[in-house]
């Protein structure tokens, strides 16, 4: 029993089971059988806020109440599609990460612990007032000896005790869920809290997030639209963070950035440049562009900030997601749906009439208006409704990608509502067609192919001798399964039964008609006997034309 097990942490239990009781989820613990951890006041008052909020608005409310593991899981799964629908996404993502700051004590203390020498014996100036404070860390400004204007990302105290403690409570309540009920186990609950739990992990390292900031550092080198923070990895480790400081307007502070006679289009351009630079050339992409981590400097190069979170989409992904966007902007159904298919993984049998049915109602939504009145946030959450009620299980990377270009389109409307990210896509889209087209990628191509069907030819001779083998070892061995062949015994021996019930019907008709000629002096003559049999032949032949009539087969 997990309980037992994590004996120490039933406090935590309990606080969790009652938050969401309180917001209408304790039905979570009671199929996992775990009802005794809830109060009877929060079970009241789950039930009254069913009737007044949406689920998505309560589990919004529940996940902001439980805490900063909780929030930042929250925050995880809103940058996933594929895995939770959009009504929930949009609530998910209005989870704000911001709490009161630590004091500056324990920021000296976790400085000298981590480095091994006080902040005066690296920097000339450290404010002591954090320009941000969220429940994983806080953010303080500063000058190194050298001169250089830095950022101190510095972890929460506690914060990696705090998480894990919740892990191991929420990785309890998905083996629960998955063992006890059907839909546990349709999503696999325990493959899906690993997945953000490596997530969340991988955010309490900040060395992690510092190399993330050194790739994009590396790939934008040369390219004078974009600036990527410096990382000072003399001064940082798992719990600090000491990065380039870099004083730009928000991006969404469009008058600021007017009144510093930035051009918003180009502004918009470039960002939008830098996003698809990042999904089709790179296949490394920052996951959470809003606002909160973009920046304007007054000659519209963009500065991307805070890389823990990122994206990554390999070469095949990536060229089966240009197929597919090729597709729509062809209008080409079929094309579509053989993309979708090709790029996700089919849980079930797919109805393909029906698919394409949806598909083409989708496109007809569409045709003929021009790419800035076409809200692309709207049509890819269209597109992933519908591989999600088809079950077409769309790849975490594409979903993020995904998760990208709509979050990308919001920070367009913020700079300026008549930026179209198709517009300004478009050049971008041509170039890499024109790339793809190109006589050297073609022969790249047929090279690869080349080689792959090189080395098919080469296993099959391997192949069809071990198969030959195995025949003459007799250990080939083939199995046939008839789908229906159930329901074929079935009514092959219904078949049977009524054939066999005629026949007695007809026997005791003949036996009864050969005792009406039976000697008129014998024991049996004073018996109805003949009578009889055709009674009894006529109740069962009644019987056998109910039931083939009710069969609805004649």
């Amino acid at each position: 029993m997990p309980l037992v097990k994590h004996f120490r942490h039933l406090a935590r239990y309990r606080e969790i089971a009652n938050v969401l009781s309180r917001h209408g989820f304790g039905y979570l613990f009671d199929q996992a059988g775990l009802r005794d951890l809830l109060h009877r006041k929060s079970m009241a008052e789950g039930l009254e806020r069913q009737g007044k909020l949406t689920t998505p608005q309560r589990l919004f409310m529940a996940i902001n109440e439980l805490g900063p593991t909780f929030i930042k899981m929250g925050q995880i799964i809103s940058t996933r599609p594929d895995l939770v629908p959009w009504p929930y996404l949009e609530q998910l993502e209005k989870l704000q990460d911001m709490v009161p700051p630590f004091p500056y004590g324990q920021v000296e203390e976790i400085f000298i612990q981590e480095q091994n020498k006080p902040l005066e014996q690296v920097f000339t100036e450290f404010d002591p007032v954090p320009i941000a404070s969220a429940s994983m860390a806080q953010v303080h400004r500063a000058h190194l000896l050298t001169g250089e204007s830095v950022v101190i990302k510095v972890q929460r105290p506690g914060i990696q005790r705090t998480i894990e403690m919740d892990l191991e409570i929420l990785f309890d309540l998905a083996r629960l869920l998955e063992s006890r009920t059907v839909w546990g186990k349709h999503y696999g609950l325990v493959d899906i809290v690993e997945e953000f739990a490596q997530s969340l992990r991988a955010e309490l390292d900040f060395t992690s997030e510092g190399r993330n900031a050194d790739r994009f550092y590396n790939l934008f080198t040369g390219d004078s639209t974009v600036i990527i923070p410096k990382v000072y990895w003399e001064y940082s480790t798992r719990q600090l963070l000491v990065m380039e400081y870099i004083e730009g307007i928000k991006m969404s502070a469009t008058e600021q950035l007017q009144e510093a006679g930035c051009n918003l289009q180009l502004v918009g351009r470039n960002f939008v440049n830098a996003i698809l630079k990042q999904i089709y050339i790179f296949g490394f992409f920052h996951s959470d562009p809003h606002p909160g981590n973009l920046a304007v400097l007054p000659v519209e190069q963009v500065v991307f900030m805070d890389f823990g979170q990122v994206g990554r989409i390999d070469e095949l992904t990536r060229a089966k997601a240009l197929n597919l966007v090729l597709a729509m902007v062809r209008y080409d159904v079929d094309a579509v749906m053989r993309g979708l298919l090709d790029i996700g993984v089919v849980r079930r049998k797919v109805n393909r009439s029906a698919l394409r049915r949806d598909l083409n109602r989708l496109q007809q939504k569409y045709y003929g208006l021009p790419m800035s009145q076409i809200d692309v946030g709207i049509a890819l959450h269209e597109l992933v409704d519908i591989s999600y009620r088809y079950e077409i299980k769309i790849p975490a990377e594409f979903a993020l990608a995904i998760k990208c270009l709509v979050t990308s389109e919001g920070v367009l409307q913020q700079l300026d509502p008549q930026i179209s990210l198709l517009e300004l896509a478009e050049p971008f889209a041509r170039k890499i067609v024109r790339q793809r087209m190109a006589p050297k990628e073609i022969q790249r191509t047929l090279f690869r192919s080349a080689l792959e069907l090189w080395d098919v030819a080469h296993r099959v001779p391997k192949q069809i001798e071990n198969v030959l083998g195995l025949v003459e070892e007799g250990g080939l061995k083939v199995q046939l399964e008839h789908q229906n062949l159930h329901r074929f015994s079935m009514r092959l021996n219904m078949i049977a039964n009524r054939l066999t019930l005629s026949i007695l019907i007809g026997s005791l008709i003949v036996g009864s008609s050969l005792i009406v000629n039976r000697a008129p002096g014998s024991f049996l003559s004073r018996l109805p006997i003949a009578e009889i049999g055709y009674m009894v032949a006529a109740a069962m032949g009644f019987w056998l034309v109910v039931s083939i009539v009710r069969s609805g087969r004649f």
